[in-house]
């Protein structure tokens, strides 16, 4: 029996190919960034007296083809080959670093001249549709908003059309629409509330919940929707973020819209859920 524990020893093998093809794999995927492999490179060097400017620029070497590192450490065969002119390595297509900056120069143009198009067809757009763009691109600026909520307004005031319902109220799920006076929206649900609910339970609705609840946002929740807009111009539906239009206040909606010659809007109920 022995008196003292072996010691184990864990040693390792570096291999030089494989380095080197695990650099330019990274760098050329760009799975690693430029200074990681770099420095992946610059470590698999060390240990020697070579100026650290030195071993950079072998680094780069290897990425280029210009240099390799070869052998195993195990076997004591581990070293940097270099190459002079005409005798660098065959790269892969995919490495080819000059033929990526030939594409990424042939893509600037065209994308140069995407541009100059984009450019002269915006300039030819009424201003109309330019908003309507920067809205679906998500660019939509203070202005654009500003300009908006006053042609819904203008649009509302000079409409003579007598309408089946008011501009402003609330639905119920059931599709029954209660006519609101602008503004008056949250008086009327706190009014609606008090009629139909006992003292008890519009007590518990208003305050007996974790947070303050409002008698407008009480009435989402129950599915109801509020087609309001504080501009004074066409109503837009508000509702609970969690609820679903339910079929008769589609056809609510939808029929409201098309009164008005607002197709998108009516449009955009029926796809709420393609």
């Amino acid at each position: 029996m022995k008196s003292e524990k072996e010691a184990k020893r864990l040693s390792f093998d570096v291999h030089g190919e494989f380095i080197t093809q695990l650099a330019r794999e990274w760098f050329y995927t760009g799975e690693k960034s430029y200074e990681k492999v770099i420095e992946l490179l610059m470590n698999s060097m060390s240990g020697t007296d070579t100026p650290e400017g030195q071993i950079r620029r072998y680094a780069e070497d290897i990425l280029l083809g210009r240099a390799a590192l070869r052998g195993s450490t195990r076997a004591g065969t581990y070293h940097l080959e270099t190459y002079e002119p005409g005798e660098e390595e065959l790269m892969p297509k995919s490495m080819n670093i000059w033929k990526e900056v030939e594409k990424r120069k042939e893509t600037e143009k065209k994308l140069s001249k995407m541009v100059e198009r984009w450019d002269i067809v915006m300039e030819c757009v009424p201003e109309g549709i330019k908003r309507e763009i920067r809205k679906a691109l998500g660019e939509e600026t203070a202005e654009d908003r500003q300009q908006e909520a006053l042609s819904s307004y203008v649009k509302r005031m000079t409409d003579e059309t007598e309408h089946k319902t008011a501009d402003y109220g609330w639905l119920e799920p059931d599709g029954t629409f209660h006519n609101v006076k602008w503004g008056d929206h949250e008086g009327w649900a706190n009014n609606y509330l008090q009629k139909n609910l006992s003292v008890e339970e519009y007590r518990h609705v208003i305050f007996g919940g974790k947070d303050v609840m409002s008698a407008g946002d009480y009435l989402t929740t129950k599915g109801w929707v509020l087609l309001h807009n504080p501009s004074m111009g066409i109503a837009f539906p508000t509702r609970d973020s969690t609820k679903r239009y339910t079929k008769p206040q589609k056809d609510f909606l939808y029929d409201y819209y098309i009164e008005r010659d607002c197709r998108d809007e009516a449009n955009a109920i029926w796809q709420e859920n393609e």
